[in-house]
């Protein structure tokens, strides 16, 4: 589940102090105008590493992005590309990361959020798999690993739909 922030950012224009003061009017074409900007943090396949996606900028227009704590900080800028888009990765010990463009800034998540999301995938992807796995033959096999060793979420998932698939479908 990505979390996201919407944030219209508005562009007004001043009509002459002579008619009306200094009164911020709207126009058609500048609510036309007005990107939307969203933004999430997941994490990255390299420990301790983050990935930041900015979408909804506006093209050609310097995107900063910052994120951790007082102590350490990350901090990322750039030019949105010509769809509006940024993206960045970074080492990021803790706290909020946001994303800020031409005075708006939004919040895109915390270190801890993206954490708890890339574990919450881990454990859905497993389930789907020792669920598939365990329903074409009805035996509970463990998981397959690769080089790298299976993320514990993962296994958890995997385990746990092999047995929802023999609960379900194996028996007799």
């Amino acid at each position: 589940m990505k979390r996201r922030i919407r944030l219209a950012v508005l562009t007004p224009l001043v009509v002459s102090s002579l008619a009306l003061g200094a009164v911020p009017l709207l126009t058609d074409s500048a609510q036309a105008a007005a990107p939307s900007i969203t933004c999430s943090v997941k994490k990255s396949q390299t420990a301790g590493k983050y990935d930041i996606q900015v979408k909804g900028a506006q093209p050609g227009v310097r995107v900063t992005i910052t994120g951790g704590s007082a102590t350490s900080r990350f901090t990322s800028s750039g030019l949105a590309d010509d769809a509006g888009e940024f993206n960045d990765s970074g080492f990021i010990p803790v706290g909020v990361v946001t994303a800020a463009q031409q005075g708006t800034k939004i919040t895109c998540g915390t270190v801890k959020q993206a954490e708890q999301q890339d574990a919450q995938a881990q454990y859905a992807a497993g389930f789907r798999k020792g669920l598939a796995d365990t329903k074409a033959d009805c035996k509970k096999e463990p998981p397959l690993q690769g080089v790298a060793p299976l993320d514990p979420n993962y296994e958890r998932g995997y385990n746990a739909g092999a047995q929802a698939a023999l609960d379900k479908y194996c028996a007799d």
